[in-house]
């Protein structure tokens, strides 16, 4: 099994980022919106939502707790570079590191995609292993691969 657990994709939301009025600063860094609507659906997917922290200039932040119970803490980071770019990881380093494809995170990424899928808002959204992003191939169209 191949998990790919970056998305890079188009939009129909609007960008959301603010400028000062002196076009100087940046008031608010764009991917929030995009943030609170992934927020939506992973609620919808029975997720709990914690957090949504601003990384200024590389994005924002979703903490969440999903799968059975809840038991499990993700990770989701939301950013634009040419596209919008969201991964998910879970947010336990030893589970992370050496339990990749644990159940609960393969079940959550395999209902992300989906929800994703059928939702007009997201528009050719690829799946990248980490170490595909950016690096010129085309992209899977679902996270999982036999």
């Amino acid at each position: 099994m191949i998990i790919k657990p970056w998305a890079e994709f188009d939009s129909t939301l609007p960008n959301d980022q603010i400028d000062s009025e002196d076009e100087m600063d940046i008031l608010q860094y764009p991917g929030k919106l995009l943030s609170e609507t992934l927020a939506e659906i992973l609620k919808g997917l029975g997720c709990e939502i914690r957090d949504l922290i601003c990384l200024h200039e590389r994005g924002w932040e979703l903490l969440f707790r999903g799968g059975p119970g809840g038991r499990t803490r993700f990770v989701l980071r939301v950013t634009r570079i040419d596209k919008h770019l969201i991964g998910l990881q879970q947010a336990n380093w030893w589970r992370s590191t050496f339990v990749p494809r644990h159940p609960d995170f393969v079940s959550l990424l395999t209902k992300l995609a989906d929800a994703m899928a059928a939702d007009d808002r997201f528009i050719d959204v690829r799946w990248f292993a980490p170490d595909e992003i950016h690096s010129g191939i085309p992209g899977a169209l679902r996270p999982i691969e036999t």
